[in-house]
């Protein structure tokens, strides 16, 4: 038990260290179950309209709209001898647990890549990036100011479900690494000696996440503003939860690695997408 505890408590801090560039940018909720997540999304009331001289109020109503989503159990078991257990005099045991943590994060971190890039359908049967939504560039481009402007307008465009407007502010430039440098470029200020020649994006941050292979970019609100891409983890068991067994029969431990973990676009109006050129 003592080795299982060292094990937990070094897979945590191996697990909360590993980077994921995606996962920032998305909110984290709970599912009490696995059973499908759904999460509904209401537009905003209706437009107040003149009463007239009868005081005669007429009737309103508010669209509804809804995503869904489920969570699900992955896993693995180590095993390790008694003996090796005794001759782990290099940390080995404890370099497995900071493996087993790094691992989920990576897996969660390639889950929500994987998910973004296969462009996922949404209940309006629509891809998530698509010119009816109005997130998507209309051919790919480099992240030249011209193209961040209209990514930023495209944003700014964004209506409710009843046409309303919405409140779409951007706030990162998401990139693979092999766009970092000239993401880094797009966004940094520089000393103009006229109006025309300053930068109007250095309120972006960048988020780099190495996964993004295909070239494309992104343009990300802030996920406490509007919907977007949420994940979850059951309720009470947030991250890899770890569980140990001494062996009898055979003279030894086990390890096994369980994570209950899922996500989802909820809202496409605060991303969107360009292909890279």
């Amino acid at each position: 038990m003592l080795l299982a505890d060292t094990v937990g408590r070094t897979l945590r801090e191996a697990y909360s260290a590993a980077p994921a560039g995606v996962k920032r940018l998305g909110r984290q909720t709970t599912a009490r179950d696995f059973r499908a997540k759904h999460r509904i999304q209401f537009s905003a009331a209706p437009t107040l309209e003149p009463v007239n001289e009868h005081g005669e109020f007429k009737a309103g109503a508010m669209a509804e709209a809804q995503e869904s989503y489920a969570i699900s159990t992955f896993g693995r078991i180590i095993g390790m001898t008694r003996q090796a257990l005794v001759n782990d005099d290099l940390g080995a045991f404890a370099d497995l647990s900071r493996r087993l943590g790094t691992a989920s994060a990576q897996f969660e971190a390639q889950f929500l890549v994987k998910l973004l890039l296969s462009n996922p359908t949404m209940s309006d049967s629509l891809p998530l990036f698509h010119a009816s939504h109005g997130n998507l560039a209309v051919a790919g481009t480099k992240i030249t100011q011209d193209a961040l402007s209209a990514a930023r307008l495209a944003l700014r465009k964004q209506a409710g479900l009843q046409g309303e407007l919405i409140s779409v502010t951007p706030k990162y430039l998401l990139v693979g690494a092999d766009r970092e440098t000239e993401a880094e470029k797009a966004i940094t200020a520089v000393q103009a000696t006229k109006i025309g020649d300053g930068n109007a994006f250095t309120f972006l941050s960048v988020v780099v996440d190495p996964r993004i292979d295909d070239g494309s970019w992104h343009i990300v609100a802030d996920p406490a503003e509007i919907d977007g891409l949420e994940y979850a983890y059951l309720e009470g068991e947030a991250g890899p939860q770890l569980t140990s067994e001494l062996g009898f029969t055979v003279d030894g431990m086990r390890i096994r690695v369980r994570l209950d973990f899922g996500g989802g676009f909820v809202d496409h109006r605060g991303w969107y997408r360009n292909a890279g050129a």
